[in-house]
């Protein structure tokens, strides 16, 4: 991957400007290579071999019969080699403990992490919402990844375990780094309409199956974000003057549907499952299924119409259904559905 190429590479970037260092240690190996050849007429794969385990003073010995201008030339060969062999090795090691190596590879354990994470939700703009969002999705342990501008944003988040991108999520190549391809939503939460039309069009261009949730600030600007490629626009000034006028009028109705409900030390929620082909449950009616469930609706594959299901109603592969029930009874109710 092109993020690994870039991280194993940065050995290289720190010393680069050494050049002189790589050059010393070739003219050393030829050099020496050459001498043995000429001064004592040995192969050149044997003064090339004496060159090595000189330089690097591992002392097997001498491999030939070695003249006084041979040993001479050795000594001189020794006492180079050392000193531009202990420059050599002080270069590498201050290259692999610098703070821009540890970095990288801190970058590199990042990008290994967010590839391993598909069927997700991308997060665009960490704010008061997105932020609110990404807590949300991860205590249901629904898979995300954030997007976020701000390097402060950023860092908070990831010392709090998320996985997180720094960068315009308008950018093809943020987007890329965030699983795009791989995604099956995106949610975009930024403060600018305009910068949530230009994220919908980038992340519509790289996957047009992604379902696609946007905010607006604005009310003129709804069909913008549809016409972009959002599925859903959300206001979040409006639905808080609904829910403020719900707190109002019909305050216990308004607990009741807040689809997270506390009771006792139970969590009451409501979810959306669909049936799927290997499920038990296919075929069966809600009176042989004997569910230790709320069931509150069903909509069937071929229809767009949710219906409030009876003991009769039989239920099918593909089916969506709107249930409530304690975490428990949640978790259990999954794995029937998906056999």
């Amino acid at each position: 991957m092109k993020e690994d190429i870039i991280a194993h590479t940065i050995l290289f970037k720190n010393i680069e400007g050494k050049k002189e260092l790589i050059l010393s240690m070739t003219i050393l190996l030829l050099g020496g290579t050459v001498g043995y050849m000429v001064i004592e007429g040995v192969p050149m794969l044997d003064s090339l071999y004496m060159v090595v385990i000189t330089m690097t003073t591992i002392g097997y010995g001498e491999i030939f019969k070695m003249s006084d201008v041979g040993r001479v030339f050795t000594m001189g060969l020794i006492f180079v080699g050392v000193l531009t062999g202990s420059y050599a090795m002080s270069t590498i090691i201050e290259g692999l403990t610098s703070e821009e190596f540890r970095e990288e590879r801190r970058t590199l354990k990042k990008h290994r992490n967010l590839r391993r994470i598909s069927n997700h939700c991308i997060i665009c703009g960490c704010g008061r919402l997105g932020s609110s969002l990404a807590n949300e999705m991860r205590a249901r342990h629904a898979p995300i990844i954030v997007i976020d501008s701000n390097p402060n944003t950023v860092s908070k988040h990831e010392s709090l375990g998320f996985p997180i991108v720094l960068g315009n999520a308008a950018d093809e190549r943020i987007l890329a780094q965030a699983g795009i391809e791989r995604a099956d939503s995106l949610v975009t939460v930024t403060d600018s309409d305009a910068e949530n039309v230009f994220i919908i069009l980038s992340a519509r261009a790289l996957n047009p199956k992604l379902k696609i949730i946007s905010r607006c600030n604005s009310e003129a600007s709804i069909p913008k974000l549809k016409a972009a490629g959002a599925h859903s626009v959300i206001s979040p000034y409006v639905i808080a003057g609904r829910r403020i006028a719900q707190l109002l009028l019909n305050p216990r109705v308004t607990q009741f549907l807040d689809g997270m409900l506390d009771i006792g030390h139970q969590r009451v929620r409501l979810e959306e499952f669909e049936i799927g082909e290997n499920s038990p449950l296919t075929k069966q009616s809600l009176r042989q299924a004997q569910l230790a469930i709320v069931i509150l609706g069903v909509l069937p594959q071929t229809d767009t119409t949710l219906f409030l299901p009876n003991a009769n109603t039989v239920l099918k592969a593909g089916d969506a259904v709107i249930v409530m029930g304690v975490e428990q009874e949640l978790r259990r109710f999954a794995e029937l559905v998906n056999g």
